[in-house]
């Protein structure tokens, strides 16, 4: 059954568009992810599924019912904020109990609640603290415990982590993504700028786009499964904004189409793509994308045209490094960058760049994705 269900929905503040035609749904026991630039009106959607906000037009429903009549207190949902908004007099436990008192439930059911919550998130030494003495990853613990003891239909997350150190957010993700796997059938709707959070969570993801940036485009870019956006984005923004670091992107001129796939015309040579050319015509601008993971030296690719490149600078990232490489003989061509487990390569070395046919991107004028050949 589908949980929480957004249809039409639109909102202006100001005379400024927020959102715009947001449709998606979130299916029962789904990690849906709202990832997006700042300004896209992530943080917005997820208050006015809340209840806080209430100015926009459109539906939502949660379990089939409309909700837009709904005080946030009967919508059955709990959110996490960003900042942790505990009691700083109350202990943990009391923190986590509070809500539960003020709804006068029975002192027996109130304590195995937060016991209960204590156990998944691992609080049960910290019970009698008080949030002074605690870290910021306890401390947001505590406010999703908090959370877990109304037992809502739905979760809502407004970038939970932000607060916090690359090693606390590494030990609250996993944290978040156990309290999913212990609450199936809770769904969870979840904002953050952090692809990490967004990759590695979610079961959807929804991108978004600040609609005041295009007045003729809706807000959501793409909805999917995390590798599907990846592997396969739908338009130029999707392209360059899910990856860490980007995919890159030229601009170059079909030269041929043939049941191969699509040949290009850049830097004076000729490549082919693996992609269906349907709607395109000989001499049409396009952009080609790859990823960097694809970009290999020439040797690694026997057989396919090679691309003479300058070593401009080198990110060493432990495990791998970003090779970020200029176009021999074109100062405009923008820069490459290539993933490499090549340790000997230095700055200023001349490299020999290629890519295989069936990883390249190709995107039409108006930025729409051609579909990938199978």
């Amino acid at each position: 059954m589908t949980q929480v269900t957004i249809r039409g929905l639109s909102l202006q503040r100001g005379g400024v568009p927020i959102l715009r035609d947001v449709d998606f749904s979130v299916e029962a026991g789904e990690f849906c992810v709202l990832v997006g630039p700042s300004g896209c009106g992530k943080s917005t959607l997820l208050r006015l599924i809340s209840g806080l906000d209430d100015d926009a037009e459109g539906e939502i429903t949660i379990d089939g019912a409309s909700v837009r009549a709904t005080p946030p207190a009967r919508r059955n949902v709990a959110m996490v904020f960003q900042g942790y908004a505990l009691y700083p007099h109350m202990t943990v436990h009391d923190n986590m109990a509070f809500a539960l008192k003020r709804a006068g439930l029975p002192a027996p059911e109130i304590a195995a609640r937060v016991r209960e919550a204590a156990r998944i998130l691992q609080l049960e030494p910290l019970l009698q603290r008080k949030p002074g003495a605690l870290s910021g990853g306890q401390r947001q613990r505590v406010a999703i415990g908090r959370a877990i003891v109304k037992k809502p239909k739905v979760f809502l997350f407004d970038e939970p982590l932000s607060n916090l150190d690359a090693a606390l957010r590494l030990d609250t993700r996993v944290e978040i993504a156990r309290l999913h796997r212990e609450n199936a059938s809770a769904s969870m709707v979840y904002v953050t700028h952090d692809q990490v959070e967004a990759m590695t969570l979610a079961d959807k993801i929804v991108l978004l786009r600040p609609v005041a940036d295009d007045p003729a485009a809706g807000s959501v870019v793409q909805v999917g499964a995390p590798m599907t956006l990846y592997h396969h984005p739908a338009n130029l923004f999707a392209a360059r904004f899910i990856g860490t670091p980007g995919m890159n992107l030229v601009p170059a001129r079909v030269a041929a189409l043939s049941p191969h796939g699509v040949e290009f015309e850049w830097q004076g040579r000729r490549w082919n793509a693996a992609v269906a050319g349907a709607g395109l015509n000989v001499g049409d601008a396009i952009t080609v994308g790859v990823r960097p993971e694809h970009v290999r030296s020439g040797a690694e690719l026997a057989g396919t045209p090679g691309l003479r490149c300058r070593v401009r600078h080198i990110e060493a990232l432990g495990e791998h490094s970003l090779l970020f490489c200029g176009v021999d003989g074109s100062a405009e061509a923008p820069p490459l960058l290539a993933r490499t487990h090549d340790e000997q390569v230095r700055v200023g070395d001349a490299i020999e760049l290629s890519w295989p046919a069936d990883a390249l991107h190709v995107f039409r004028a108006d930025g729409g994705a051609q579909a990938r050949r199978r």
